[in-house]
């Protein structure tokens, strides 16, 4: 009896495991058993810079591992900006454009790429870049209230007076000098940084401008006419 027992669990163990082979062979040729054996892929560099300034261009690229070496499919979003194209491991980025002119602040940007194989198996990976405009960190840096401490005509010093307040919002220079008051905007003009540079001032919405230069040690900002062989020594207010 335990001889017949025997030889019929052999059979039934023989008839598993032919019927596992059997469905093992079907499935072989079928999306569901590649999609049941496939490994997803992997991430192994994403390359997108940290900071871009207004208007300029990068390449993104992203490197991707996959075990079984499929074909894979890839898909780029990004919140602003425009891209050359949306798939591939390396794309082409255009930062946005400020909305009016150069005036803007730091916008942040969330770009994300995925990664699909063969196997139906996706990864993706997402990461935020900051698009500054260079004219308004500097202009940041200078924007605020300033007191008229000296001023020097051909090296000569002369009795203005007055006060002078630089803003980020309209880009303004808002003074006074001597009881009279003026207003309008200005530009940097490159080369220019948070220290010194060169300033193109429009008054009374003329279209010619009055052409400076400045330096700033972050307590008093100097401007310099050489056209007027003129010199305004601004301190900052606390």
């Amino acid at each position: 009896m335990k001889i017949l027992n025997s030889v019929l669990s052999s059979m039934r163990f023989g008839t598993f495991l032919l019927l596992t082979c059997q469905l093992l062979l079907i499935l072989s040729g079928c999306d569901e058993y590649e999609r049941w054996t496939n490994d997803p892929p992997e991430i192994n560099t994403f390359t997108v810079p940290e900071e871009v300034s207004y208007g300029e261009s990068f390449k993104l690229k992203v490197g991707v591992f996959d075990p079984e070496n499929d074909t894979l499919t890839y898909t780029w979003e990004v919140s602003a900006g425009t891209l050359t194209e949306s798939e591939g491991a390396e794309v082409e980025w255009t930062a946005p454009e400020p909305s009016d002119s150069e005036i803007a602040p730091d916008q942040t940007v969330t770009i994300h790429v995925s990664v699909r194989d063969q196997g139906e198996e996706t990864v993706s990976k997402s990461a935020s870049i900051i698009v500054f405009s260079k004219s308004y960190r500097v202009a940041e840096a200078l924007s605020g209230g300033y007191e008229l401490v000296r001023t020097q005509v051909n090296g000569e010093s002369t009795g203005d007076f007055g006060a002078m307040r630089l803003t980020t919002t309209t880009f303004t220079r808002e003074f006074q000098r001597n009881n009279e008051f003026f207003f309008g905007s200005y530009k940097l003009i490159e080369p220019f940084d948070e220290r010194s540079g060169t300033i193109y001032w429009f008054f009374h919405e003329s279209s010619e401008p009055v052409v400076s230069t400045y330096t700033w040690d972050g307590e008093l900002l100097v401007i310099y006419s050489s056209a007027t062989s003129t010199g305004h020594v601004y301190q900052k207010r606390k």
